[in-house]
């Protein structure tokens, strides 16, 4: 009975905090108790419900999300043979009927922003450990103190100056190519840079903004770190259309996690801020025209400098031929083309700059020890 009691009244404690749906299953997915006044689908249910019980039989140590559009649920384990299931819940203001819920329903679905998402899973993975409490009142015998405001205050402000000093720790390690230290610092910050509150039911808004000011800093980072402005251009780009694209927050926050490790990797591959200005103005411009013919001599020519010398100095602080360095970035851009498209090998030479379809294949075997279309199937598996 005091099992019973006792998840009876997690559960109302529970929705009381979060206003969601609650279901309480044993092991082998049958209800045992539940608190549901939002009128959800049944379809929507039975979709949900098996996958989230699996899910948390499987790693019951963690909190497990359930997506679908704009609407989430939420399972953990509330003990070692029962699950509770908390939902659905919005991640911002629905503009339409989502799920075949009905719009009355809709409007009444708690919406929850990155951190309240977070706190409500940390609350839903330790109901089990909840007790009834003794409350004591304390009546005020005086208005707030000037000392309470100045010490809130000094709390905003220390917590500014962690998101500023942290932020400046990501710049560091992206203009150092360091994607280990930006892995880490993505899991220490969990919800320090949720902005969401500055535009009430609209966290996806909130998200995006906060990630277009993100690659602008990485972006700026990146350039410190010697990454030519052709390659920046293509991700901050590529960035800024998947930024207003995605509809979803879960998605936003994987691109969260994405980006500051992809603008690394772009700099440990191309930074150039070791080279002379000479052989920096000279990959700058192999970056932009590599896809065009090679000439060795109109390139020296275009930046006022005698080809012979121009070669030795290229060689002597990149380590490549220049003919080998244009080489290398149009191997690179097949490799994209071939991940991505269907287009035939043909069209692909073409595109990276190749006169013919046997040269291409020989450069790219020499590069990648397979023909390009083995090299096709194997990153297709």
């Amino acid at each position: 009975m005091r099992d019973t009691f006792q998840l009876s009244s997690s559960i109302m404690t529970f929705f009381q905090l979060t206003h969601m749906n609650v279901h309480a299953f044993e092991g082998a997915g049958t209800m045992l108790t539940l608190h549901a006044p939002h009128l959800i689908p049944e379809r929507l249910n039975q979709e949900a419900f098996p996958i989230l019980i699996q899910a948390v039989h499987q790693q019951p140590s963690l909190c497990h999300f359930w997506h679908y559009d704009q609407i989430v649920y939420m399972a953990a384990a509330y003990d070692e043979d029962k699950v509770i299931i908390a939902g659905p819940f919005l991640t911002q203001l629905p503009h339409e009927k989502v799920g075949s819920i009905d719009e009355q329903t809709l409007r009444n679905l708690p919406i929850l922003n990155q951190a309240t998402q977070q706190s409500t899973a940390r609350l839903l993975m330790h109901l089990n450990k909840m007790d009834a409490v003794t409350i004591s009142s304390i009546e005020a015998t005086e208005s707030l103190s000037s000392k309470s405001i100045a010490s809130e205050e000094e709390a905003n402000t220390a917590i500014i100056n962690l998101r500023y000093k942290i932020s400046n720790d990501m710049m560091h390690a992206i203009e150092a190519g360091d994607s280990e230290t930006i892995k880490t610092i993505n899991k220490k910050t969990g919800n320090l840079f949720d902005f969401s509150s500055r535009f009430p039911n609209k966290p996806l808004r909130a998200v995006k903004n906060s990630l277009i000011i993100l690659n602008t800093m990485f972006r700026l980072a990146a350039e410190r770190g010697g990454v030519p402005p052709i390659l920046l251009h293509r991700l901050s780009e590529k960035f800024a259309i998947s930024i207003e694209k995605i509809n979803s927050l879960h998605s936003l926050n994987q691109l969260q996690e994405t980006m500051g490790i992809e603008y690394c990797q772009l700099v440990h591959t191309n930074q150039i801020s070791g080279y002379s200005m000479l052989i920096k103005e000279a990959v700058r411009y192999l970056y932009s025209h590599f896809t065009e013919p090679f000439d060795a001599v109109a390139i020296a020519d275009e930046l006022s400098v005698h080809p012979s010398h121009l070669a030795r100095q290229f060689k002597k602080e990149t380590g490549f031929t220049m003919g080998q360095f244009v080489h290398r970035l149009r191997i690179q851009k097949a490799k994209r083309l071939l991940k991505k498209d269907l287009a035939s090998i043909e069209q692909i030479t073409g595109e990276c700059g190749f006169e013919d379809a046997a040269y291409f294949i020989r450069v790219f075997k020499k590069f990648t020890g397979m023909p390009p279309g083995k090299w096709r199937s194997q990153e297709s598996d």
